[in-house]
């Protein structure tokens, strides 16, 4: 079988975006947000026949920054060279043709041997999580 890539309006749905991120991360996912968010993306699609099996969005400014917020292949389709031809044509849709992304602890390899290599070190904050300014 061979993948077909499908870019922006025909890349998924989003409830195929959501299908497919329920398999992946074994979880519920609200349609309404999901969808506000993947229309603020480019966004591509791997379908195998007419299923979704893998999904890169591309978050830009246009010019100066464009990172990956996810890029998900169905588990029962790993290993298969999927997430590379994902990362492929993401970069090839980037404006500058240059991509940041963020791995999760034991992804790391994988995005090495796609050819990316370690940039700045990363971190995440959530607003509940404790205030250490004491301000806002």
């Amino acid at each position: 079988m061979a993948v077909e890539l499908r870019h922006d309006g025909s890349a998924f749905s989003p409830e195929q975006f959501v299908n497919l991120a329920q398999r992946v991360w074994g979880k519920p996912i609200d349609l309404t947000p999901t969808a506000a968010a993947i229309g603020t993306t480019i966004n591509i699609g791997a379908w195998l026949d007419e299923r979704l099996v893998g999904t890169i969005r591309v978050l830009s400014d246009g010019y100066l920054m464009s990172m990956v917020p996810e890029i998900m292949v169905d588990p029962a389709h790993r290993r298969q060279g999927i997430g590379l031809l994902l990362l492929q044509a993401a970069l090839k849709v980037a404006p500058g043709g240059r991509l940041f992304l963020a791995s999760q602890p034991g992804d790391e390899r994988f995005f090495e041997k796609a050819g990316f290599r370690r940039g700045p070190v990363g971190f995440v904050g959530r607003r509940d999580w404790r205030d250490v300014t004491g301000q806002f």
